[in-house]
């Protein structure tokens, strides 16, 4: 079977990836426009903390995670998980309290912990951050090395003949300019900041083996190193960094710490995630295109969740499985 995947994010790179495995003639293509995953922190966590519960399907998202990225690294040679556990600021003792009944039923949290007499924290295992900066490229590289990587736009208006499947990873380009029926595909603007500390001069209070999550995060990615973020906006496109921003996050931290961090902004990114007005992925056939599949809005949520789904795609143009309703482009129609 020959296969065209268009976009080479995190989609495209896993879609790609699973095409291959299934030993298909795939073929990938990207523009290389600015795209939410290089800039994103990659980060994986099997709870929602809003109400204190288990992701979706959480287990089985991190079973395919671990799989998919133990393939990665035996095939380009190179680390790409890294599993940490996360450390919750709980807001209240409500909250500590629901926190501390939901511990019988959810094997990823334990019990608060307490510190001056007040629970100030709960733990989460099963999470962690995959490497999309180190990913991505050498993915891109490997399927250049063997004759399967182009750069350039691909026109949907122009024919795709030549090709038995083309799957759509276009992120919000496929919004722009739609290969069928349009599909209500959103943009959620992120900020993202890489700070560090010089460590000759003082100890950071930040922690360097656990992720903290306070409203914000932190995450550390090397020595002395961590992305701190990151900020939601739904009413902007542009990606023009802000100082605001950087300095809202900044003082978030200080405020969580009870004291100056220290750090300073190595890095200041933007990134514009692609979702659904329902926050589930699109993954299956485009409607009013035969032939063309889409694997799409796979949100903040993508690293967790996007090696299952790049599976079910795969499943689906096989014809072992029918598209999951929760998932199907069709819902999304305007």
């Amino acid at each position: 079977m020959r296969v065209l995947v268009i976009g080479q994010g995190l989609a495209g790179t896993l879609f790609s990836h699973v095409a291959l495995q299934r030993g298909w003639d795939c073929h990938v293509i990207d523009a290389g426009l600015p795209s939410a995953s290089s800039v994103a922190a990659g980060m994986f966590n099997p709870m929602s903390f809003r109400r204190v519960v288990e992701v979706w399907d959480a287990q089985a998202h991190l079973d395919a995670l671990k799989a998919t990225m133990d393939d990665f690294s035996a095939i380009l040679d190179a680390p790409f998980l890294h599993p940490l556990s996360i450390r919750k600021r709980l807001a209240n003792a409500d909250y500590a309290a629901i926190w501390n009944e939901k511990c019988a039923d959810c094997p990823w949290i334990s019990p608060v912990q307490f510190q001056d007499g007040e629970a100030n924290y709960g733990t989460v295992t099963g999470g962690g951050w995959v490497n999309l900066q180190s990913l991505i490229p050498l993915w891109r590289e490997h399927l250049n090395d063997s004759g399967r990587f182009e750069k350039r736009t691909f026109d949907v208006s122009e024919s795709a003949t030549e090709w038995d499947v083309v799957v759509d990873c276009r992120g919000l380009a496929m919004r722009d300019a739609p290969a069928g029926i349009p599909l209500d595909l959103r943009a959620n603007r992120g900020e993202i900041l890489t700070v560090g500390h010089d460590s000759e001069s003082h100890a950071s209070p930040v922690p360097q083996d656990l992720i903290l999550n306070f409203g914000k995060w932190t995450l550390p990615i090397a020595p002395n190193l961590w992305r701190l973020g990151a900020s939601y906006e739904w009413h902007r496109e542009d990606f023009a960094s802000t100082p605001e921003t950087a300095a809202f996050l900044h003082d978030a931290l200080e405020s969580e710490l009870e004291s100056p961090s220290k750090l300073k902004t190595i890095l200041h990114q933007v990134g514009l995630r692609p979702v659904s007005r329902d926050r589930r992925p699109i993954v299956g056939p485009m409607p009013g295109r035969p032939g063309w599949f889409v694997f799409n809005g796979l949100g903040t949520r993508g690293v967790l969740i996007g090696p299952k789904w790049a599976q079910n795609l795969a499943d689906q143009i096989e014809g072992a499985s029918e598209t999951p309703v929760l998932v199907d482009p069709n819902r999304l129609k305007f």
